[in-house]
């Protein structure tokens, strides 16, 4: 069967087509691409989905023609490892994870430790449109948003700031939600309100959620030396079929390197530090003109760069190299 789900956006060389054909042989139903993930729908459990993060790297809303090993890994170690820290108050919407994933896969796909390094079970949500951005320091399109205005979506800002600053409070700092292939847009909390159906209700929660997060994840990462810069959450409504209700869900991946930037720990930044992220490609696609000419290859330096630093603060934050997360925290059988 031939995936009817739009890759058009992908570059070619990115696109997991045999992952794809592979996955629906087996008997699951290919539901969307994203810039990062492939979703799939499983037949005899229509409430759910599986997440498969690849290596795939997108920088300014473009996904790069180039893949960065063991990002698809880190991605979802981070988000388990976050998870297992503390309980949200909105709840998440996963089901499984590591080995645990094997319940709700066809037989032909089980046992396979890649996938379970890889993959999550997740209740399928209605996903709010927008990205909420929560921001303890001022770098990114915030930085450029104060120099342009003084102000970072509505929140006015002292003079005299600069790259790195550590913002008077934790801000958020919402943006609209595009679709594959678009750009986001930063807006402000009204502007926000009418984007998720002028629920001010829901608005608000989901702010205040998302600041609370934010600021206990800090708290965590101050004690291995580490400080979150900024981060990106997504949020969605997710239904009980038991008893027909509807939650608010923290969904998709939290506080990983693609979404969040960390900073060696410091009380005070001169200038932007050198991060445990995707910002080197950032620098990398900026020095070339990646907005102009998207299918650029990286170097492989730059690729190798990035694959060190994302393996490097899924082991500064757990405590263990990556292949220990997986056997300790995952129940995955490296020698399966």
């Amino acid at each position: 069967m031939k995936s009817k789900v739009n890759m058009g956006f992908l570059p070619k060389a990115v696109r997991a087509i045999e992952l794809i054909e592979r996955f629906e042989v087996a008997g699951l139903l290919h539901f969307s691409t994203g810039k990062t993930r492939e979703m799939f729908e499983i037949p005899d459990k229509p409430e759910l989905l599986l997440i498969y993060a690849t290596d795939r790297i997108s920088i300014f809303d473009i996904v790069l023609n180039a893949l960065i090993k063991s990002k698809g890994h880190v991605l979802t170690a981070s988000t388990i490892f976050w998870l297992n820290q503390f309980n949200f108050g909105a709840g998440d919407h996963l089901m499984a994870y590591g080995s645990g994933i094997d319940e709700f896969l066809p037989k032909d796909l089980r046992g396979d430790s890649d996938l379970q390094k890889r993959c999550l079970v997740v209740e399928k949500a209605m996903v709010l449109p927008i990205e909420a951005i929560v921001r303890g320091n001022l770098t990114g399109s915030g930085l450029n948003d104060y120099k342009a205005t003084g102000m970072v979506c509505g929140h006015e800002l002292p003079p005299g700031l600069h790259d790195g600053s550590k913002l008077p409070e934790v801000l958020f700092t919402p943006s609209t939600k595009a679709e594959a292939g678009e750009k986001d847009r930063n807006i402000e909390f009204d502007e926000m309100v009418e984007h998720i159906g002028g629920d001010f209700g829901l608005a608000t929660k989901v702010r205040e959620e998302a600041k609370k997060i934010f600021s206990l994840a800090n708290e965590i990462a101050n004690k291995k030396g580490i400080v979150i810069a900024d981060t990106k959450f997504e949020f969605g409504m997710v239904t009980n079929k038991s008893n027909n209700t509807v939650k608010l869900a923290l969904i998709d991946e939290i506080l990983t390197p693609d979404s969040s930037r960390f900073w060696p720990f410091q009380d005070e930044y001169t200038s932007a530090p050198e991060s445990f992220d995707k910002q080197g490609v950032r620098e990398w696609g900026k020095s070339v003109g990646i907005k102009k000419n998207p299918t650029i290859v990286p170097p492989e330096e730059v690729l190798d760069i990035a694959t060190k630093k994302y393996r490097d603060i899924i082991q500064r934050l757990s405590g263990m190299p990556l292949e220990s997360f997986w056997q300790t925290e995952m129940k995955i059988d490296l020698a399966a």
